[in-house]
Parts: structure tokens; C-alpha cells; sequence
């Protein structure tokens, strides 16, 4: 199974369960139960409320109301239709509003670091990437031929490709389970492999589609069921069972990455549905709005910083979620599209940008991003792992690779960069009809100051003097170099190279 830069078996990671004693979750309700306000709250505005799930209560604190994706303060109702905020003054009333934020990109200089590639010995077009309990990192290989996983030490040597039952598709994702085996999802299932390369599998509960998977606190393994929209739980002995999300707000939810969180519940991705979820070991679900809408959020993990992290693939994005449910989103500076993200050992998140942008990301606790080009061309980047050995390991899917990257301090011979130093080079032209449909860095539509007119309406290599067409700046290819759109006559600003 190749990559696929909208949804692939990997992206299809995650789905929340909820017991019926959840509160139905809204669109704009309240959140968690709180209770009466009692300090005065300062006069708020706002949308209508976006943040929280689940029924509120008398709200928390200084009077926060229902706030919006534009503003915060203001008063919601109760529960799953939070109304527009109203200024108030005084004490909190309806659920507390969890603030969110969006921050524009901030580019940082990263450390120069090193990436060493290692070619499997066989096709394995690997995908999900885990450190294993073993002290080997581990990978699936992702197509039919064979369908399996396969595990290298960080000497770069690789283990026996380890068969598993063949389904339409590879295995989707992997991790460490508590019972020092590896986990992985399947189609319609789960399965056991010993660090041995011996498998048990068990049919998912309903034979749901499974997707992401991750060792709870409980001493189980939780996975999501994302074509019926539910959260799964499995045994180490293999007994599994399910938790409903709750309904209402879109149809589907399509939930994909699941990670234990610094709170001991587990939380994941709702794709479809725009949606952080949390979900207790009891099965409590709480959902917290994206304020981007349809930024499909594909990955999540639990960062160095206490909170959780997540990719938001559509909206060029990476995202931070408090444990208490306040959102922060991070735009990448290349516009690149985030696929898997992992905590790194050196305090920082990484993630893949794969596609013609090639590249892995560097993100700070405070939302400094640094990119880095891979040195191979055309990878197909996937997965993304810390490894025992305190480096970053990653799936280059197209190039049959496990890659690796160390000096994550410093010493490396890999610059992080920005702008048209990301990307591919594309060779041909392609259709669009602004600069951010050429994906690739180091591209522009042409008929832009950032590119060549050569073609009008293609993609095209970039270069200077070429009026073109912009409604916003976000338009313009070349914003990292401080190009903007004028908006009377729809051309990005010139620029020198």
C-alpha cells in the first residue's frame, strides 16, 4: 500500500469510544462540569462556542462563557448547542469556554543533524514505525507482498521478515505492548507478534476496520475502529470490546491516532469530525473542536511538555492540547502537509512532511518550527519514532528504507531550512490556479512574482518578475521571503532572489 497524502491505512489511526453514562458531546456545549464561578469575569465576545464537548454545568472560574473559534468569553448553553457569546460581566454561567488559539508560523534555526538510511533487504514499503519492547525499532510493511513486520536493530541491521495473515492491505499501525510483545492493527483485527516474530491474531469486536493502536494505563491495548465511528480495547490474553462515540455534530468521525495521555485516558483523532477526543478507561468520551475547520487530524502524541500534539494534515498545521482541553495551533512555515508526529528525546516534537515537500519537522514546545530536506529524494516519508538509542527514527515508504536521524543537538551535517529551500524539484508542470496548489517548494503557479510564466496556469519553477494572481497572502508561494498579495490587483509583491 503506497502513501496516500490524504488518507492511508497509517491516517486512518483512531476513533473514540463513549459508555452511556457520557454526556452527549455538541458541536459548541459546555465543558466538563464545573462549578459556580466566583471570581467577577471580564466582559467577553465571541462566535459561537467551538472548543469543549459534553454538558456543562455552572461555569468554572472567572465567568468564561461559551467562547468562539474567534474570540473567548461570552456565555454558551449547557450542553450540545452552545449559543454565540454575549459580553458579560460577573460570575461564569453555562459550560466554561476552553480557550483556543491560533499562531502564525514561527520558523526557527534547528540544529544541524544526520540522517542515515537503511535499505531493507526486501520491498517492504514500510509505514507504521514503533520502538519496540526489544530494544529494536519495528515497522510494518505495508502492501500484500508480504503482508508483515520487520524489525532493525540501531546498528542498522535488519531482523527476518515475520509473515503475518494476508489481507487486502499490510498491517496499519504498530506499538510496544505491556506484555514485551509488539501490537499491530490489521484489517478488521488485531494482532500479537512475540519479539520472535510469532503471531496470534484476534478479530476486531463487529469485525470493525481497526486503526491506530497504543498500550493504555490499564494494562490493555486501545485501538480505534474508525468506520463505526468506536473506541476498542483488547486484553493481552486477546479479549476485546468497544465504546461508542457519542452522535450527533457530522455524520462519520472517522477517528485515527490514539495515545495515552500525561492524564492516564487515552486520546485520539476524529478526522471527519475535526475532533481531539479523550476517552477514559472506563469509557467517559470528552470531544474538543479543532478551531480550523477541516484540518483532518491524523496523528497525536504526548509531548515532553505535559501536553498532547497532534498533525493537522489539511490545515498545514501542527496542534498542542492541554489535558484540559485548550488548543493551540502552530502553522508550518513551508506550507507542508504533517502526517505523523512523535515526541523526540530532545524535547522537541517531530514530525514527517511527506509529498513532493520531502522533509521532517522539528517543532518546539513554544511552536518553533524547523525543517529539515531528507537527503534521499522522492521517500514517501511515513512513520516517525524515538528510538532507544535517544535518536529519530522514521519509514521512508517508496524508498524500501528505515532512515535515522542523530545529533539532534547539534554536529549533524543537515541544515534545517525554510521556504523554497523545502521540496522536491517537480519537473513538469501541473494544473492550479494559485501558488499553494503547487505543492511543492521551490514551485509557483505560473502567473505569480514568486514564478516563472512560462505556462501560465502550470507549476513552474520560481524565479522573480512574474505578476500573477492572489486573493490573500496565503496565496503566494513565497511568503517566507516576505512577499504579500495585494488585493487590488491580485498580484504578490516582487520580491529578489
Amino acid at each position: 500500500m503506497r502513501f496516500n497524502s490524504h488518507l492511508t491505512a497509517a491516517v486512518a489511526l483512531a476513533l473514540a469510544g463513549c459508555v452511556s453514562t457520557c454526556s452527549p458531546s455538541g458541536d459548541r456545549g459546555g465543558a466538563a462540569p464545573g462549578t459556580a464561578g466566583s471570581s467577577p469575569g471580564s466582559a467577553g465576545s465571541g462566535s459561537a462556542g467551538s472548543s469543549v464537548s459534553t454538558t456543562g454545568s455552572a461555569g468554572a472560574g472567572p465567568g468564561l462563557g461559551g467562547g468562539g473559534t474567534t474570540g473567548t468569553g461570552g456565555v454558551a448553553t449547557a450542553g450540545n448547542t452552545g449559543a454565540a457569546g454575549t459580553p458579560v460581566t460577573g460570575t461564569g454561567a453555562g459550560g466554561a469556554v476552553v480557550p483556543v488559539k491560533s499562531a502564525p508560523a514561527m520558523p526557527v534555526k534547528g540544529p544541524d543533524v544526520t540522517f542515515t538510511a537503511f535499505k531493507a533487504p526486501t520491498n517492504a514499503s514500510p509505514g507504521g514505525i514503533c520502538a519496540g519492547p526489544d530494544g529494536r525499532i519495528w515497522f510494518l510493511h505495508q502492501d500484500t507482498g508480504p503482508s508483515a513486520n520487520q524489525a532493525i536493530g540501531t546498528d542498522g541491521t535488519f531482523s527476518p521478515v515475520y509473515k503475518v495473515s494476508v489481507t487486502n492491505i499490510g498491517p496499519i499501525a504498530i506499538t510496544p505492548g505491556p506484555d514485551g510483545n509488539i501490537w499491530y492493527t490489521k484489517q478488521q483485527g488485531i494482532g500479537r507478534m512475540t519479539p520472535a516474530g510469532q503471531y496470534n491474531e484476534f478479530g476486531a469486536p463487529g469485525g470493525a476496520q481497526t486503526a491506530g493502536i497504543t498500550k493504555g494505563p490499564d494494562g490493555n491495548l486501545w485501538f480505534a475502529e474508525r468506520d463505526v465511528d468506536r473506541i476498542g480495547k483488547i486484553t493481552p490474553a486477546g479479549q476485546a470490546t468497544d465504546f461508542p462515540l457519542p452522535k450527533g455534530g457530522t455524520a462519520g468521525k472517522t477517528p485515527a491516532a490514539i495515545t495515552l495521555g500525561p492524564d492516564n485516558n487515552l486520546w485520539f483523532t476524529e478526522t471527519t469530525a475535526n475532533n481531539i477526543g479523550r476517552i477514559t478507561p472506563t469509557g467517559v468520551v470528552t470531544e474538543f473542536p479543532i478551531p480550523t475547520a477541516g484540518s483532518f487530524p491524523s496523528a497525536i502524541t504526548t509531548g515532553p511538555d505535559g501536553n498532547l500534539w497532534f498533525t493537522e494534515h489539511d490545515a498545514h498545521n501542527i496542534g498542542r492540547i492541554t489535558p484540559t482541553g485548550t488548543i493551540t495551533e502552530f502553522g508550518i512555515p513551508s506550507g507542508a502537509r504533517p502526517y505523523a508526529i512523535t515526541a523526540g528525546p530532545d524535547g522537541n516534537l517531530w514530525f514527517t512532511e511527506p509529498g513532493f515537500f520531502n522533509a521532517i519537522g522539528r517543532c518546539t514546545p513554544m511552536g518553533g518550527i524547523s525543517e529539515y530536506p531528507i537527503p534521499t529524494p522522492n521517500t514517501n516519508v511515513a512513520g516517525i519514532t524515538a528510538g532507544p538509542d535517544k535518536n529519530i527514527w522514521f519509514a521512508e515508504q517508496d524508498a524500501d528504507s528505515i532512515a535515522r536521524i542523530s545529533n539532534l543537538t547539534g554536529g549533524g551535517n543537515v541544515s534545517s531550512a525554510s521556504g523554497n529551500s523545502i521540496g522536491s524539484t517537480m519537473t513538469t508542470s501541473g494544473p492550479c490556479m494559485k501558488d499553494t496548489d503547487c505543492i511543492a517548494s521551490g514551485q509557483a503557479c505560473g502567473g505569480d512574482v514568486c514564478s516563472y510564466i512560462a505556462t501560465p496556469h502550470g507549476c513552474v519553477l520560481a524565479t522573480i518578475g512574474d505578476p500573477g494572481w492572489c486573493t490573500t497572502t496565503a496565496d503566494c508561494w513565497c511568503t517566507m521571503e516576505g512577499a504579500t498579495c495585494d488585493t487590488t490587483t491580485h498580484h504578490c509583491s516582487i520580491i529578489s532572489h
